[in-house]
């Protein structure tokens, strides 16, 4: 790697550290808003695998750390979900609980702001929650260079400014990997080890 950087620009981005490299897909203030002023909603963020949704889940649960989030995989059950007393929580890949079980979440939580790969308005309707969809499909240019030039600068040693990624390489990128943020970032790894 080289010895201008820190760490490979591209590689996993520290939770602390993603306010800093992020161009958020929708106002900050008004999702937080939004979301200490209702009494029942949710807010999905839909999209296909590597569109960004968990990188802007974490990045809204650390504006409102005092709200848990909570990481799901094939193996997560409900229980901690409901047996936690938070009225307002995050939730990974809400897809990996059955469908019983996210009504039931809808049901007994007051705000549940989530990841899916498919819109879960039918389980709200059935829980009587209001529902809010922020979709994560398509990429702009100019948004895309930015964050990878802000990448490249997070990891740059504080005495070297690194070379930007230019319109024409972020135009080769969107060719070959469409709106795929993580097969980009994962593909420009691999060129910066």
């Amino acid at each position: 790697m080289n010895k201008n950087f820190k760490y490979n620009p591209f590689s996993g981005i520290l939770e602390d550290d993603i306010g800093e490299i992020l161009v958020p897909k929708f106002s900050l203030d008004n999702i937080i808003h939004k979301i200490n002023n209702s009494d029942s909603l949710a807010i999905e963020f839909i999209g296909k695998q590597g569109r960004g949704k968990t990188t802007h889940l974490v990045y809204l649960q650390k504006q409102m750390e005092e709200y848990p989030i909570f990481l799901l995989n094939h193996k997560s059950s409900i229980t901690d979900i409901i047996n936690n007393k938070a009225n307002i929580i995050f939730i990974d890949s809400i897809h990996h609980l059955n469908f019983f079980d996210r009504v039931k979440i809808f049901k007994e939580k007051k705000v549940v702001i989530y990841t899916t790969h498919w819109s879960r308005k039918f389980d709200c309707f059935l829980a009587r929650k209001n529902n809010q969809s922020i979709k994560f499909k398509g990429i702009n240019e100019e948004i895309l260079r930015e964050v990878l030039n802000k990448r490249l600068r997070l990891a740059s040693h504080r005495n070297f400014e690194p070379s930007v990624i230019c319109s024409n390489d972020v135009k080769t990128l969107i060719k070959n990997f469409g709106d795929n943020y993580r097969g980009i970032i994962n593909h420009l790894y691999v060129n910066y080890q």
